[in-house]
């Protein structure tokens, strides 16, 4: 099975059940963002993916540019999204809370270290996006891309995550996981960490040339060896 199949499949286990809880019908505490994403490095490569994706959607939503691929990715005007993490436990006791990250302008570093505090059941994510400057504005390239900075992990005879420094675009799963009741990660021996520990690049295109970023990075201190050598 290639790595696209993979990680595909890891991220929609359990994904199409029925709707339970709307995110709007949860109380969620506001949790701790830990650093701001200044500090972040994208990959070459991952970059290079995004920016391919980019040209596609320039070209195809604004048919009157002819600057050459080269100096469209030279002068792309870059501005921030505000998004909103949204962590709703399946059951008492997995979290300590169900709990909302609000990080605005670009992103930031969360750690759930404080917020998972069960040792069986599971929690689901689910996401707000808004352009920085431009509140009101429609999102409609949105697209979510997620870098592994965690080691896989052996659990009852199954691997979990994808391994360091690999990465993938997971809007597909993302957008239908938003609509339902979120992807869901499971806290079963740890599984939950190897999976979604490392970096979520929310990007949004617009025909205008503009390019919307927001980088944020998912860690649990609690486990620092199992960080990839190159995050900690």
């Amino acid at each position: 099975m290639d790595f696209k199949k993979i990680i595909l499949l890891i991220f929609s286990i359990h994904l199409f059940g029925c709707k339970h809880e709307n995110t709007n019908s949860v109380d969620y505490v506001m949790g701790p963002v830990e650093k701001t994403s200044k500090e972040f490095v994208i990959p070459r490569t991952l970059k290079d993916a995004i920016e391919k994706e980019y040209l596609a959607f320039i070209r195809k939503e604004n048919i009157k540019i002819v600057l050459p691929d080269s100096e469209l990715l030279a002068r792309i005007p870059r501005e921030f999204l505000d998004v909103d993490l949204f962590f709703r436990s399946s059951a008492p006791g997995v979290l300590t809370d169900h709990t909302q990250f609000s990080l605005p302008r670009g992103g930031g570093e969360i750690d759930l270290k404080n917020m998972v505090k069960g040792t069986k059941g599971s929690f689901y994510l689910t996401y707000k996006v808004k352009r920085t400057r431009e509140q009101n504005a429609p999102i409609k390239g949105l697209h979510v891309y997620f870098l592994s900075e965690y080691e896989t992990r052996r659990i009852d005879g199954e691997t979990y995550g994808v391994g360091c420094r690999r990465y993938m675009d997971v809007t597909p799963i993302f957008e239908v996981a938003n609509k339902t009741e979120g992807v869901q990660f499971n806290v079963t021996g740890g599984r939950y960490l190897p999976v979604i520990g490392g970096t979520l690049y929310f990007i949004d295109f617009d025909p205008d040339r503009k390019m919307f970023i927001s980088a944020i990075r998912i860690i649990d201190s609690r486990f620092p060896n199992e960080r990839c050598p190159d995050a900690r």
